[in-house]
């Protein structure tokens, strides 16, 4: 059983801090882990679709401006800034609670690298007339449910319209409520004009959704085929193995060619 390190509610749902050894997670009183970091290694990721998600790196070259909505515990926040440091990361996260818990038990880095957000992801980009991204990550939730921007294309076109040419969208869906995740996909397929790939996490509810401003990069994914192992060992993710579920599971193709 994990130990309770602290309790809290939002207004809308209850917030929990607990500790398994050296894990330290987040929960929304759900039981299931919203963030976790390891408190020796925080920029080490610790939820598989965590990992996956990090694909969307390969496919900018060299990648200096991000965008993730969705602080959480900060797990991406400490990898992005660790494995990136010369780049500008924008944080977006609606919960001032779940800041403060971030900076007070998961040693949120302090670092001008790092732009925190307190607002609402559509207030955001309604809101701030940012310089375009070569990276959007998108892991936004309420307790047990995807939260409501995810399944609205205006969104997600908004998000599309704040990338680089060359830049990508990843978004974390979660599978366990079908019709819900339905939703989210339809939207997403909208918003790109169906220029997206899927990526099912292996044993796990998650599917990353990668969408483009554009066309689907044909050249990028090519250029992330050949650097897999380069990129493997720089971030020690398992970069060869996600791009092969990224073939396996479009049938463009295309990609059976760019992805041998």
């Amino acid at each position: 059983m994990p130990d309770l390190v602290y309790s809290a509610h939002t207004g809308s749902h209850p917030v929990l801090v607990t500790d398994e050894g050296d894990l330290r997670c987040l929960r929304f009183g759900t039981g299931e882990r919203q963030s976790c970091i390891d408190r020796r290694f925080p920029w080490v990721l610790q939820l598989a679709y965590t990992r996956w998600m990090m694909t969307a790196l390969l496919l900018p070259q060299n990648p200096q401006r991000l965008l993730l909505f969705g602080l959480g515990g900060g797990a991406m926040v400490h990898f992005l800034l660790h494995h990136l440091p010369e780049a500008r990361l924008d944080v977006v996260e609606r919960e001032g609670l779940v800041i403060d818990l971030a900076r007070r038990f998961f040693a949120l880095p302090q670092t001008p690298a790092l732009h925190l957000h307190h607002s609402e992801a559509s207030a955001f980009l309604e809101e701030t007339d940012t310089f375009a991204y070569q990276v959007v990550l998108v892991d936004i939730f309420a307790p047990g449910a995807m939260a409501a921007p995810v399944v609205d294309p205006a969104f997600h076109r908004a998000l599309l319209d704040r990338l680089d040419p060359d830049g990508v969208l990843a978004v974390n869906l979660w599978s366990g409520d079908k019709a819900r995740y339905d939703q989210a996909l339809a939207a997403l397929q909208e918003a790109s004009g169906g220029q997206l790939l899927q990526m099912p996490v292996s044993r796990r509810s998650n599917v990353i959704v990668l969408a483009f401003p554009g066309a689907i990069p044909r050249a990028a994914i090519k250029r992330a085929q050949k650097s897999g192992p380069l990129h493997q060992k720089r971030y020690q993710l398992d970069f060869p193995r996600y791009l092969k579920r990224l073939r396996r599971t479009n049938r463009f193709p295309f990609l059976a060619r760019l992805l041998p």
